[in-house]
């Protein structure tokens, strides 16, 4: 428990505490900036000097969003898989990343106006150079002492349970029928990205950032549609194998019962053993993860292995293994 313990406070330090202080912080400067500075303020910048403008008060409403809400998404993914006791190389990056992510982007942006005080107009505004000499590096060294400082340990899987095939009388057939769904926790994670990504987004179009807005744009439709395609998969297991089918039809995933070398039934961690959520790939696996808890894993002939998140995992891996002892059968 005390190890525990010692991996969730520094979790918690890199990827809760430094971005609320590093954002807060930033903001702090930046209103004492406020009472002098031109009308509007320069917020991007192209060869020739500032090329997009906005009220200032536009400024801190963004560094709390993009240096303050976003990295803190970020940190507090990882806690509660971290408090649970599990480690990976994703649950040690991501506080860390929020960290270094916070501290750039809030020197950025208050060094930004910094720069610009005192100015009769922001069109006399500076290049961001000297700005960027010092956030980038501050954000890089924040990130990497926050991953140093973070539980080394390497996280266990449990091991299998093997599964016994459902007993079939001839002419007997089965059909197991469920739904992989996310965690109430993990989907209330995805809102609040594809929010984030959408205030930002908001925020820069007002402020004239067309390049930048154009980015977080793209971003946050590529979380709308991720949110409405891959929170919720149908399974179906029958005579013919393992179907497992996105929410919205996109998506389509078979195990042919014929290929089914072994079932058995494990314990899934998706940040710790599959670096996230939704459709994953890592070496010799392909996973379904949509929250923690027990899945169905399935090896075929090749040894490649597919995972799937489900309730009542025991039931789906026994008709799945009696449907590829059946489909052996037929082969013999």
């Amino acid at each position: 428990m005390a190890a525990v313990g010692k991996a969730f406070s520094r979790a918690l330090g890199a990827g809760v505490v430094t971005p609320v202080v590093a954002s807060l912080t930033a903001i702090a400067v930046e209103l004492v900036a406020m009472g002098d500075l031109p009308d509007p303020v320069a917020t991007h910048w192209g060869p020739q000097g500032p090329n997009g403008f906005a009220p200032a008060w536009t400024v801190p409403l963004m560094t709390a969003l993009v240096a303050g809400v976003l990295p803190l998404v970020l940190g507090v993914s990882a806690l509660r898989a971290v408090a649970r006791g599990e480690r990976g190389f994703t649950l040690r990056l991501l506080p860390a990343v929020a960290a270094g992510l916070s501290v750039f982007l809030g020197t950025l942006l208050a060094g930004m106006l910094v720069l610009q005080r005192g100015l009769e107009s922001a069109d006399h505004a500076g290049g961001v150079g000297p700005v960027m000499l010092v956030a980038l590096p501050a954000g890089a060294v924040v990130g990497i002492v926050a991953w140093l400082a973070q539980s080394r340990e390497i996280g266990v899987a449990a091991p299998a349970a093997a599964v016994e095939p459902l007993t079939l009388q001839p002419g007997e057939r089965a059909v197991w029928l469920g739904r992989s769904e996310m965690s109430p926790w993990a989907f209330a994670f995805i809102v609040a990205a594809t929010l984030a990504a959408w205030a930002g987004a908001v925020l820069m179009w007002v402020g004239g950032d067309a390049a930048a807005a154009g980015i977080v744009t793209a971003v946050a439709v590529l979380l709308t549609v991720l949110s409405f395609t891959f929170t919720v998969f149908r399974v179906r297991v029958d005579a013919a194998g393992l179907t497992v089918t996105s929410g919205a039809g996109l998506v389509r995933m078979r195990v042919p019962a014929a290929d089914i070398a072994s079932v058995t039934v494990i314990e899934v961690h998706g940040l710790a053993q599959f670096g996230g959520y939704g459709i994953r790939q890592i070496p010799g696996a392909t996973a379904i993860v949509t929250r923690a808890g027990r899945a169905v894993e399935v090896t075929r002939r090749s040894g490649r292995r597919f995972v799937v998140t489900v309730d009542d995992a025991p039931t789906a891996a026994a008709v799945l293994a009696a449907a590829g002892e059946a489909a052996h059968a037929a082969q013999d």
